[in-house]
């Protein structure tokens, strides 16, 4: 009978890293076009100066976002509700459209429930910015 001895062997296994490697880097790249980058805008907030504004009948046009996130424009004798922030700008659209030919309609508030969504305050005030309106006050309702 014949045994046969076993040699053990410190050496441990090499593997290779390189298809490893390789494929974490597809995944890089995979990721980094693919991932979507936003242009964040900022909106600079001035302080008010001086005696306090009467906002309300300084303004040209009028954005209330009530506690149900629904915006309402109102402009002279013109009253619209919009729901969503494209029916905002297709309002202040047609609102300086149409009393553009009289005066320039550059100042607008945007009164805010404070329990209206920041996102649609925001919303609100970069509609009036989009469609070219360059006077935009904030003015936030205290309601008890």
């Amino acid at each position: 009978m014949i045994l046969l001895q076993h040699q053990k062997t410190n050496a441990a296994p090499e593997s290779d890293m390189t298809p490893m490697v390789d494929v974490a880097f597809l995944l890089l790249i995979f990721f980094v076009v693919t991932a979507s980058f936003t242009m964040q805008r900022s909106l600079v907030v001035p302080k008010p100066t001086g005696p306090e504004p009467d906002l309300i009948a300084d303004a040209d046009i009028v954005v209330e976002v009530d506690e149900f996130n629904t915006f309402h424009v109102t402009a002279d004798d013109w009253e619209q509700e919009a729901p969503s922030e494209h029916d905002l700008i297709r309002a202040l659209r047609h609102i300086r459209e149409q009393e553009g030919s009289n005066k320039a309609l550059n100042r607008m508030l945007v009164k805010a429930n404070p329990d209206a969504l920041y996102e649609k305050v925001v919303a609100a005030l970069d509609s009036g910015a989009y469609v070219g309106i360059s006077d935009i006050a904030l003015l936030t309702l205290d309601i008890d």
